[in-house]
């Protein structure tokens, strides 16, 4: 029997971003096309939510994921145990979690999670399926799963083919908050 390969690093398409390369996706000029702000702003999460937020990657959205569930309790997830230890410095004292998982076997009881995160990091893992449908495992019935997508990613999904792959694992399209090829997509938890 042979072991399951690890992941695929590099900067190709469907290749996971490498930790050696994060702060490029630290860059301020990012701000002007995905602003943290009005990316996680359109989550519409609420004080006080239980927020995952998977693959965090170096936490350009993470201090902003915090603050707009305070008082609430935020994971932040990521494969590579290098892109955690970034995110932990950009929340400095905010409270958060941090978990070292793959995207696709969440470390969670069910419906444990009021909201869940993804930013431009799905076409990075390499079982999509099997990723949203833990997401779903892990969401409270309701509860809201937001997906932020950027053509300027090398593993952009375009909303079509997204809604495809999130509505078969038990979610339901919301809203689109943004413009064809940069956009936060909500679902919600059936």
């Amino acid at each position: 029997m042979s072991a399951r390969p690890g992941p695929d690093y590099g900067l190709e398409r469907g290749k996971v971003f490498p930790a050696a390369n994060a702060k490029s996706l630290l860059n301020p000029a990012r701000r002007l096309v995905q602003s943290p702000r009005r990316t996680v702003g359109a989550i519409g999460l609420d004080r006080g939510a239980r927020v995952l937020e998977l693959g965090c990657g170096p936490g350009f959205f993470s201090p902003h994921v915090v603050r707009a569930a305070a008082g609430g309790q935020v994971v932040l997830l990521d494969l590579q145990s290098d892109m955690l230890k970034l995110a932990r410095q950009r929340v400095g004292p905010l409270r958060a979690g941090y978990v070292q998982a793959s995207g696709s076997a969440l470390p969670f009881a069910p419906a444990r999670f009021d909201a869940a995160f993804i930013a431009t990091v799905l076409g990075e893992i390499r079982d999509q399926v099997a990723c949203i449908a833990d997401v779903r495992r892990i969401l409270r019935t309701g509860g809201a799963l937001a997906i932020a997508e950027t053509r300027r990613d090398s593993d952009f999904i375009a909303l079509p083919q997204l809604r495809t792959l999130v509505e078969a694992q038990g979610f339901e399209f919301v809203v689109r908050r943004g413009i064809r090829w940069q956009f936060v997509a909500r679902f919600r938890a059936i």
